[in-house]
């Protein structure tokens, strides 16, 4: 009772409070005089022959003169007293002085103190009845020395420390003294939890003590998993808090180019929310639309791939919709493309913001505030604290123009000291988890080291580059060196630890899986192993074989001798230790196994059956009711050209694509040597040819007077619409690709120049009254079709031409090839179609097609045309029916032809299966199954 505790730091600022209120002077925090001296160093950077120069003026180097400059003041030297021969180099030992001379210069000009500046301001002393009680072991600066003397004026009582837990005198109880090692830290987490659960021992109870910050990601980690409540008397990092990994990952969105990927995966892991609700949109929508949009990179593509009714690439359009619904699904779309601009606007950060670290940490505070998922408390907090570091440095002198690459690295560092969950004190019914730096004080009955390792114990000896180790001895003043530093913060831990009581438990990490390496045990584990075995001289080989095999992840080995009442730690140990036991068949544990597992079981199920020659579901056979209920709920659906040649050339395919409606995530990457994708090339030179007709046909119907000019200004206004929607990532790319899509196009006039025919229709929709066209076939089976014609001419009265425009190679198109197996239907399908919707709409009752053409108007397609005379179809029939009978079947198997599988977009998931495949369509056991398609598949 009447005990209060404070820092050092805070027992001074609030002693000092008014004082500093009436004489003006305002304190400032070791950050804002860290830019105050970013300051000082960017204008001497600018003077001639200066130590450190602009172009070294980067964070590490920033950093170290800062930490110079504090350690300075806190011995309480000024610049005055610093001399030249202080340092080995005298350049060096100029410029410190000066950066410290400006900066006492700074503090007294804008009435500005840091913390060893109070020093002065401290004029009263303790209330009578208060006294000071302070540990013996506890590290001061000098200023801070004389600081707490002043204002103590003797009344101040020293705590006599303990004696340190290595040493000779320490109350350690080496009864009660335990040592494990472990095959990584998880694996070492992992058995201490073991050991807390097997030996059903209270939580709070519990104390670990951890060297470094992988243990306190690892424990927390592995108690949310298991609802072990835990607290941290650091906290942990910033990426534990959903508010803290939305910030990072901003960052890395940032420095990406703002690559859409990063972008989606935001939303993805709801770091980042677009939804709204009013206009019912959902963050799903925005994810689609984004993955759909073909962004990519780049800023400016964002905008303009975002535009409301652009032009859909061909290979993500939709011809099985009818017209209402495209025009419902298209208005949708375009909702949410607009309500995604406008986010997209604000999302981006100013001109302005790209030139400062405040400018960057500005942008984040308004994203965050603004698209920033707040799930729990923890990510209010980091909210909060951004704000208020954001005020902060509004207020601090950072330069207003610095590279990206240096603001991302300030930002990132700072954003590193943001902790979650900082909680001091123990938490009732709680694990409590300290460090090394505070840990052993909790008075907690069963203690657990973590991390006695030889490297974590006894750190690294750093010495401050512009501070350096001699120069602090020769100037005095009470600066600490580097290996006095460490060896006073060693002493101060074994001090504290040695308060500790109770049930003790070493342990450390003497291999790490991932790296292959192995790592020795702290020289204090060896002292205290001596202690616990009455063996003064043991080395670290017995140790080893004291502690015996490392722990492993399961821990199967130590667990299987243990009671068998024992709980196991989770499923998973349960299982491992049955098998590590051995009492079973191998059949029974692979059941045990498969029951632990089921997705085992499934997949051994999988192989198994296409191990075998029998056609299963696990080939893409799909039997029973549940399909054919299936399938007559699709009867109304219509079809298009390219769905049934998909079928045939891979049914698995097919099903993926229409029936699972899998959709392929865009994966635009930046490349500087490309601009357009096929696809979208094809799309502008489609859209080239169908302007070009369109005009000189209504201009002069028959015959057609071609214009070059007029080509050529089309031709160009397309590209130009195109770059604007679809930036190039140089004009030398650019230009490129504009010079070969005219190369293009003069094939393209070429070829027209010598046509007969009359055009009379161009991208011609087969539909009636707005629904899709019933095609009739010659069996007098119906079904509907869905398609867009590229262009219908009339070759003479009520005979005309179906022409499909290709943009790519000829390689799959043969001269004497009509139907390649299925493949290529497009000409008979439209050539049937386009006879029958003629006549079913009046526009001409007796129209006959009488061929249809692919006509290949590029440069890949030297310009030559494949002509398909309409004169079998009732192969067309035949083969249709082929291929609806073997969808009615359920049979979606892969591919006859392994080498499509190369540029599938589904080949991730079949792997090798079109090869497996082989022998079963071989297999007589199979041929009633597969006989139509097998058919289907031999029709040339």
């Amino acid at each position: 009772m009447n005990v209060e505790v404070q820092t050092v730091q805070s027992f001074v600022k609030r002693h000092v409070q008014f004082s500093l209120y009436k004489q003006g002077v305002s304190f400032i925090s070791e950050q804002r005089s860290f830019w105050i001296l970013h300051r000082v160093m960017e204008q001497m950077a600018a003077e001639p022959d200066t130590y450190i120069s602009m172009a070294q003026m980067k964070p590490g180097i920033a950093m170290s003169v800062h930490q110079a400059i504090m350690d300075l003041r806190h011995a309480g030297v000024k610049a005055e007293e610093l001399r030249d021969d202080h340092y080995l180099s005298r350049e060096k030992g100029r410029y410190v002085r000066k950066v410290l001379s400006a900066y006492e210069r700074l503090l007294e000009q804008r009435n500005w103190t840091d913390f060893p500046g109070l020093l002065p301001y401290i004029t009263g002393e303790l209330s009578e009845n208060v006294e000071l009680l302070m540990p013996d072991s506890m590290l001061l600066s000098p200023v801070s020395v004389r600081m707490v003397e002043r204002l103590s004026n003797g009344r101040i009582t020293r705590i006599q420390a303990d004696p340190p837990i290595f040493g000779e005198e320490s109350a350690l109880p080496l009864q009660d003294v335990h040592m494990f090692h472990a095959t990584g830290k998880l694996s070492e987490v992992r058995e201490v939890l073991r050991r807390i659960i097997s030996a059903q021992i209270p939580l709070d109870e519990v104390e670990m003590i951890i060297s470094d910050a992988e243990y306190a990601l690892a424990i927390s980690t592995l108690c949310d998993s298991m609802n072990l409540p835990c607290s941290f008397s650091e906290g942990l990092s910033l990426e534990t808090s959903r508010m803290g990994r939305a910030a990072l990952s901003l960052l890395n969105w940032l420095e990406s180019g703002y690559h859409v990927r990063s972008l989606v995966s935001m939303l993805q892991q709801q770091q980042l929310t677009f939804s709204d609700r009013e206009q019912e949109i959902s963050n799903t929508d925005c994810i689609r639309t984004l993955e759909k949009s073909g962004i990519g990179w780049g800023k400016e593509r964002y905008i303009k791939l975002l535009e409301p009714n652009r032009v859909v690439p061909e290979e993500y359009s939709d011809e099985t919709r009818d017209g209402r619904e495209r025009t419902e699904v298209q208005q949708r779309d375009d909702k949410i493309k607009r309500h995604l601009t406008n986010i997209i606007k604000e999302l981006f950060p100013a001109e302005s913001a790209m030139s400062s670290p405040a400018g960057i940490w500005g942008w984040l505070v308004q994203v965050l505030e603004r698209y920033g998922v707040c799930g729990m408390e923890e990510d209010a907090i980091v909210l909060q604290e951004m704000k208020g570091i954001f005020k902060e440095l509004q207020e601090c002198p950072v330069p207003e123009t610095m590279s990206l690459e240096q603001i991302l690295l300030y930002t990132r560092d700072m954003l590193k000291n943001i902790r979650v969950g900082v909680q001091p004190f123990p938490k009732p019914g709680s694990l409590y988890i300290s460090s090394l730096a505070n840990g052993g004080i909790s008075g907690r009955k069963y203690i657990f080291l973590l991390g006695m390792d030889e490297h974590s114990w006894s750190g690294s000896i750093r010495q401050n580059p512009m501070l350096l180790d001699e120069e602090c001895r020769r100037i005095g003043s009470g600066l600490q060196t580097a290996a006095e530093r460490q060896r006073d913060r060693q002493r101060q831990r074994d001090v504290r630890l040695g308060i500790m009581g109770g049930n003790v438990t070493f342990s450390f990490s003497s291999y790490d899986l991932a790296d292959g390496t192995t790592a020795s045990p702290a020289f204090q584990l060896l002292q205290v192993f001596r202690r616990v075995s009455g063996e003064p001289s043991a080395d670290y080989e017995m140790l080893f074989r004291s502690l015996g095999e490392p722990v492993g992840y399961l821990g199967a080995g130590q667990l299987f001798t243990a009671e068998p009442n024992k709980l196991p730690f989770d499923g998973t140990h349960y299982l491992f230790r049955q098998l590590q036991a051995k009492k079973s068949r191998p059949e029974d544990l692979q059941s045990l196994v498969e029951s632990v597992y089921p997705r085992l079981r499934d997949g051994r199920n999988a192989l198994e059956a296409r191990g075998s020659i029998q056609v299963t579901q696990y080939d893409g056979y799909i039997a029973g009711d549940v399909w054919s209920k299936y399938w007559k709920g699709q009867s109304v659906r219509a079809f298009s050209a390219s769905q049934l040649e998909k079928y045939a050339e891979c049914p698995m395919h097919y099903f993926f694509q229409y029936v699972l409606g899998i959709r392929v995530k865009d994966q635009v990457l930046f490349d500087r040597s490309s601009w357009l994708k096929p696809n979208d090339r094809g799309s502008l030179l489609h859209e080239v040819f169908r302007r070009y007709m369109t005009e000189v046909s209504a201009r002069n119907p028959s015959p057609i007077v071609h214009d070059h000019a007029q080509l050529l200004r089309i031709t160009e206004e397309t590209i130009l619409a195109y770059a604007e929607r679809i930036p190039a990532p140089s004009p030398h790319v650019f230009e490129k690709e504009r010079k070969s899509l005219i190369r293009d196009v003069e094939v393209f006039y070429r070829m027209e120049a010598q046509v007969k025919s009359t055009p009379r229709f161009f991208e011609q929709e087969l539909i009636v009254d707005g629904m899709p066209l019933h095609l009739e076939l010659e069996s007098g089976v119906t079904i509907p079709l869905r398609g867009i014609v590229d262009r219908i001419d009339q070759v003479a009265p009520h005979q005309y031409r179906i022409i499909d425009y290709k943009t790519g190679s000829t390689r799959s198109y043969k001269e004497n090839g009509v139907f390649a197996g299925g493949t290529q239907l497009q000409h008979a399908l439209y050539a049937m179609g386009t006879e029958q919707w003629m006549r079913q709409t009046g526009v001409d009752v007796e129209a006959d097609v009488l061929d249809s053409a692919y006509v290949f108007p590029s440069e890949r397609g030297r310009g030559q045309v494949m002509v398909r005379p309409q004169t079998e179809r009732h192969r067309v029939t035949e083969v249709i029916q082929g291929i609806l009978h073997s969808m009615e079947q359920g049979l979606f198997i892969p591919a006859s032809d392994p080498g499509v599988c190369r540029y599938c977009d589904y080949a991730i998931v079949c792997g090798e299966h079109a090869q497996q495949m082989a022998d079963k369509r071989k297999d007589e056991s199979n041929q009633e199954l597969l006989h139509t398609l097998l058919e289907v598949e031999n029709i040339e």
